[in-house]
C-alpha cells in the first residue's frame, strides 16, 4: 500500500527512503566523525581512502539497521523528522565547540537552566536547524511512500537487517587491524558518530534517572556520627570558613600558577597558599559540584550516588556547625538541597545585576548581616559564575576588561584565537578581584572569628585547542586544560595557630601532583575539627601539617 500521491515527488519505497536519509546523515551530519576519524587511522595513500569508503559504508549500513527497526507506517516519518531535528542539533554543537556526546553532556542538557540554555542560542544554530533538521523533514513528509503487505514487509525488512549486518562484518573484517584499535579506545570516535551518540547516551541517561525514581530517591545518611571536638564547639572565638566554589577556571591561566599574562594581580598581593597540581572530579558542574562534596572519590563515584547519599554538608550540619550554599550559577546540583540554601536573585537593585545575569560580589551583597547573626561555627558556601561559557563578556564589569580586544559573541569558532583568549582572561581576572573581595570580609570578621577561605574550581576549559571548546569532554579523553583547575586558600591570623597547623608545612604542598577534589571531603572535616568514622586522614591536606604550629596566618 501507498501514501497519496504528489505532484512533485516521485513515489518510493520505505526502504529506499531509509537509504536515502542514510546516505544524507553520514554525508551531511557527521563532519566531527570524520574529523575525529582522520586523527586515529595510521593508514596513508589508496590504503587510508579505501578505509574511509569502508567506514563510510559501515556508518551508512549501521544507520540503515536502525532506522529499518522502525520502518512501519506510523513510525518511520515522525522517527526519521525527531532523528533530523536532534542530529542537526547534536552537529551544530559538536561542529562549533568540539564537544562530544556522552551521558555527561546528556545530563548537562536535561539539568541546564533557561539562562545557560539562552547563551547557547544564535543565528547559526537556526540555520543548522532550518537546513538539516526542518528542510529535511519536510521533504521526508511530502514524500509518498510504497508499504508492503505487512508479511511481505517484514520478510523485506529482515532481508534488509541481514544485509546491513553483512555489509558492516565486511567492512570491519577487510581492516580488521585498522577497526579493532579505533573502537577499542571507543570515546575518541563514537562520542561523535551522529545520531548514535546521543540515542545511546539518552537511553543510558533515561535507565540511570529510572534507576533513581524507583529508589524513590531514598538519600542514604552518612557520618551520624559526626560531632566538632570538645575544643571546637567551647571556643569562644568561632569558626567562620568561607568555601568559594569556582566555575570553569583553568589552572594554567591563573598568573599564580606560572600563566605569563598577570590574572591574579589581587591575590598576589595576599598571603594566600596556592596549589598547583589540583585536578577535578570531572568536566562539568553536574558532575563535579556534587562530586567534591561527596564521601566517594572520583574513581568511585557516580550520579546515582550522588542524589542517593548525603553530601559533606550534611555531616557538617549534623555535627552543629551553621551552613549556608548562596548560589550565583545554575544550581547546586543537588548538594544543598538539605541545608539553607539561596540563589542570588537575578533582578536584585544594585550594581551587580541587569536582570538577567549578576556578576559574582553580587554573592557578599549582605552577607555581613548574615555573619553578625552567627552564633555557631559556620561554612559559607559561595557558588560563583566565574568563567562560564560561552559568553565569557558577561562575567565579568567593564572595569576590568584589561585584555582586548575580546570576543563578544556565544560562535566561539569565529573570534580569533587572541579575542578568546582575551574574553577569558578578563574572567579569571574578576575572579582574582572577587576573591579579593571575599579574603576582605573575611579580615573584617578576623577579630571575632577564625577565618578562612578555600576556592576550588568545579573543572576548567578548552579554548579552542584542537577545534575543542567549552567543556564537559568525556573524563578518559578530556585534555587537561578541562581537569587541571586552580586552588587558593587563605587564614586569618590566629586560625592555623589555633588548629595547631603548621604553615610552611602547608605550603611544601604546593606542587603536590595527587590533589584532587578527592581531598576536599576530608580536609573541610580536618580543618573545622570535625570528628566521625568517615574520616580519612590521608586524604586531609592539613594531617600532615598537624603539630606544634606557631599562631600565623593570612594577613
Amino acid at each position: 500500500m501507498s501514501e497519496g500521491k504528489s505532484r512533485f515527488f516521485p513515489t518510493i519505497s520505505s526502504t529506499r527512503l531509509i537509504l536515502l536519509f542514510s546516505l544524507a546523515l553520514v554525508l551531511f551530519y557527521n563532519f566531527a566523525t570524520w574529523k575525529a576519524l582522520a586523527g586515529l587511522v595510521p593508514l596513508q595513500g589508496f590504503y587510508r581512502l579505501a578505509f574511509f569508503g569502508s567506514f563510510a559504508v559501515f556508518l551508512g549500513a549501521f544507520f540503515t539497521l536502525l532506522l529499518t527497526l522502525v520502518s512501519f507506517r506510523p513510525l518511520l516519518k515522525p522517527a526519521m523528522t525527531l532523528v533530523a531535528l536532534c542530529s542537526a542539533a547534536a552537529a551544530y554543537f559538536m561542529n562549533s565547540y568540539g564537544i562530544a556526546i556522552d551521558t555527561v553532556m546528556v545530563q548537562n542538557v536535561f539539568e541546564t537552566n533557561p539562562g545557560e540554555a539562552a547563551a547557547l542560542f544564535s543565528g547559526k544554530l537556526i540555520a543548522y536547524l532550518l537546513l538539516l533538521g526542518v528542510l529535511p523533514s519536510v521533504l521526508i513528509w511530502c514524500t509518498p511512500v510504497v508499504y508492503k503487505p505487512f508479511f511481505r514487509g517484514l520478510l523485506n525488512k529482515v532481508l534488509v537487517l541481514v544485509a546491513c549486518v553483512v555489509a558492516v562484518a565486511v567492512m570491519v573484517g577487510s581492516f580488521y587491524s585498522t577497526y579493532a584499535p579505533i573502537f577499542r579506545e571507543e570515546a575518541k570516535l563514537t562520542h561523535f558518530i551522529n545520531p548514535t551518540n546521543y540515542i545511546y547516551a539518552v537511553t543510558k541517561y533515561g535507565k540511570q534517572r529510572l534507576g533513581i525514581k524507583k529508589a524513590e530517591l531514598v538519600v542514604q545518611k552518612i557520618g551520624e556520627d559526626a560531632v566538632q571536638s570538645a575544643a571546637a564547639s567551647q571556643k569562644a572565638k568561632k569558626s567562620l570558613f568561607v568555601f568559594v566554589v569556582g566555575e570553569t577556571a583553568r589552572a594554567d591561566h591563573f598568573s599564580l600558577n606560572g600563566y605569563a599574562r598577570d590574572t591574579n594581580p589581587e591575590l598576589a598581593k595576599l598571603d594566600i597558599l596556592n596549589f598547583t597540581q589540583v585536578h577535578s572530579c570531572g568536566t562539568s558542574t553536574a558532575v563535579s559540584v556534587p562530586c567534591m562534596f561527596s564521601k566517594f572519590p572520583r574513581e568511585d563515584y557516580s550520579d546515582k550516588k550522588g542524589k542517593t547519599y548525603e553530601s559533606l554538608l550534611d555531616v557538617l550540619q549534623r555535627a552543629g556547625l551553621s551552613v549556608i550554599w548562596l548560589d550565583n550559577n545554575s544550581d547546586c546540583k543537588g548538594t544543598c538541597l538539605r541545608v539553607p540554601h539561596k540563589d542570588i536573585p537575578k533582578n536584585q537593585p544594585g550594581p551587580f545585576c541587569n536582570g538577567s545575569n549578576c556578576l559574582d560580589e553580587a554573592l557578599l551583597q549582605n552577607l555581613q548581616a548574615y555573619i553578625d547573626g552567627l552564633k555557631d561555627n559556620a561554612i559559607i558556601v559561595l557558588h560563583a559564575d566565574g568563567s562560564h561559557g560561552p559568553e565569557y563578556y558577561d562575567r565579568y564589569p567593564a572595569s576590568l576588561e584589561r585584555f582586548k580586544p575580546v570576543c563578544h559573541t556565544n560562535q566561539l569558532g569565529s573570534c580569533s584565537k587572541d579575542e578568546l583568549v582575551n574574553v577569558y582572561d578578563n574572567t579569571i581576572l574578576y575572579t582574582d578581584f572577587f576573591l579579593s573581595k571575599v579574603i576582605e570580609l573575611l579580615k573584617h570578621n578576623s577579630d571575632k572569628y577564625d577565618t578562612s577561605m578555600l576556592y576550588v574550581s568545579d573543572h576548567g576549559e578548552s579554548l579552542g585547542e584542537n577545534g575543542m571548546y567549552l567543556h564537559a569532554a568525556p573524563y578518559a579523553i578530556a585534555p587537561e586544560a578541562q581537569t587541571h583547575v586552580p586552588m587558593v586558600m587563605w587564614f586569618g591570623p590566629s586560625t592555623l595557630g589555633n588548629q595547631g597547623i603548621d604553615r610552611n608545612c602547608l605550603a611544601g604542598k604546593r606542587d603536590e601532583a595527587d590533589l584532587s577534589h578527592d581531598n576536599v571531603f576530608h580536609s573541610v572535616l580536618g580543618l573545622l575539627d570535625v570528628h566521625t568514622s568517615l574520616y580519612q586522614p590521608a586524604l586531609d591536606i592539613f594531617h600532615s601539617c598537624r603539630g606544634n604550629a606557631v599562631a600565623t596566618g593570612g594577613n
